[in-house]
C-alpha cells in the first residue's frame, strides 16, 4: 500500500508499504523521483558532529529503502545499518525506526496516477510553510499515536506500523536546511536477532493463520501448494507425499526450494499421471511424511 500526503489540492508522493507473502516481512520504500550525486551525513553523538559529504559515481536513486524483517532485524539500505529490535509477532513496545524532515511539502513528487482503494492519504493542508519531519514508529497493534498521524494496524500479527508528524520539527546543521534529511538510529532495542529467520517464519503463518501445528495452503493460480512446518527443520527434509486419487502424484521435479526457507517450508505441484496436467485446486491428501534425521 502507498502513504500519501495532500498538500492542497495536490497529492504527492511519500512512502510505500509492501508485505512479504513468504514471512511477512516489509519493504518500506520513501518515494522521490530522479538521483542523487552525493551524501552528507553527520552524527548526533559527541564528537561527531562534523558533516562528510560523499561522491556517487554514478549517481544513486533517491528513494531511500528499509527492510523490517519478521525476526526484527531492521536494515537501511542507504547507509547499511541494521539495528535489532522484538520479533513482529512480539512487538510490545513503540520504537521510532526512521525519521526523515522535507524543507517544504511542496518540495515532494507529485502523484500523477490513480488513487487505489487501499492507499492512505494524509491531508496535512493546514500546515504551515517550512520544513516539516516525520517518523515512522514500528509498535504493538494497539499503540496510540500522538498527534498527527497514519497508523497501519496488522491486526493479525499483533503490531502497528505508524507514520506521524513530529510536533517539532527536528533541527539540522543549517547549512543543510534545504534539504531531504533521513534520520535512522544508532542502535535498535537489543543488540542482537531475537528470533532465527526459521521460527520467525513458522511465527507469522502461525499468527495469520490461527494455527500452532503445520500449515498447509491451497494451491496459487500456479498450482503451487505451501506446507509450513511446526518447528524449523536441521536440513532441508526429504519427502513422501500420498494423495487420496491415485490418479494424481507429486515428483521431485514438483518440488521448489530455496536455501532461506528450505528447514521451514514445502512447496510442491500435484500433476495427473497420464496426463502430465499441473492441478489447480485444492485435492485430498491422505498424508505427508518429511524425514531429516541426525
Amino acid at each position: 500500500m502507498r502513504i500519501l500526503i495532500r498538500s492542497g489540492s495536490i497529492i504527492r508522493k511519500f512512502i510505500v508499504l509492501v508485505t512479504s507473502d513468504r514471512d511477512g516481512s516489509l519493504s518500506l520504500i520513501v518515494r522521490r523521483d530522479g538521483a542523487s550525486t552525493s551524501r552528507t551525513a553527520w552524527s548526533t553523538r559527541t564528537g561527531e558532529q562534523e558533516t562528510k559529504t560523499t561522491e556517487f559515481d554514478p549517481p544513486r536513486p533517491k528513494n531511500k529503502r528499509i527492510t523490517i524483517h519478521q525476526s526484527g532485524g531492521i536494515n537501511y539500505h542507504e547507509n547499511g545499518h541494521t539495528i535489532f529490535v522484538a520479533p513482529l509477532t512480539q512487538t510490545t513496545q513503540p520504537f521510532t525506526i526512521y525519521g526523515y524532515r522535507v524543507p517544504a511539502l511542496d518540495r515532494l513528487d507529485v502523484h500523477d496516477e490513480d488513487i487505489a482503494e487501499e492507499d492512505a492519504v494524509f491531508d496535512l493542508t493546514d500546515l504551515p510553510e517550512g520544513p516539516v519531519s516525520f517518523s515512522v514508529i514500528l509498535g504493538p497493534g494497539n499503540f496510540t499515536p500522538h498527534g498527527r498521524a497514519v497508523k497501519l494496524a496488522y491486526e493479525t500479527e499483533g503490531y502497528s506500523v505508524t507514520l506521524q508528524v513530529d510536533p517539532v520539527t527536528f533541527a539540522v546543521p543549517s547549512d543543510l536546511d534545504h534539504h531531504f534529511i533521513t534520520l535512522t538510529p544508532d542502535r535498535g532495542l537489543f543488540p542482537q536477532q531475537q528470533m532465527e529467520e526459521p521460527q520467525a517464519m513458522i511465527s507469522y503463518h502461525q499468527a495469520m493463520t490461527g494455527v500452532q501445528d503445520a500449515i498447509l495452503y491451497a494451491p496459487n493460480g500456479e498450482g503451487v501448494i505451501r506446507m509450513i512446518f511446526s518447528l524449523p527443520m536441521r536440513i532441508a527434509p526429504r519427502f513422501n507425499i500420498e494423495l487420496v486419487d491415485p490418479e494424481l502424484h507429486v515428483s521431485e521435479q514438483d518440488v521448489q526450494r530455496d536455501g532461506r526457507s528450505e528447514t521451514v517450508m514445502l512447496k510442491f505441484k500435484v500433476r495427473h499421471r497420464m496426463s502430465g496436467q499441473i492441478v489447480r485446486q485444492p485435492i485430498a491428501i491422505k498424508s505427508i511424511e518429511l524425514d531429516a534425521e541426525l
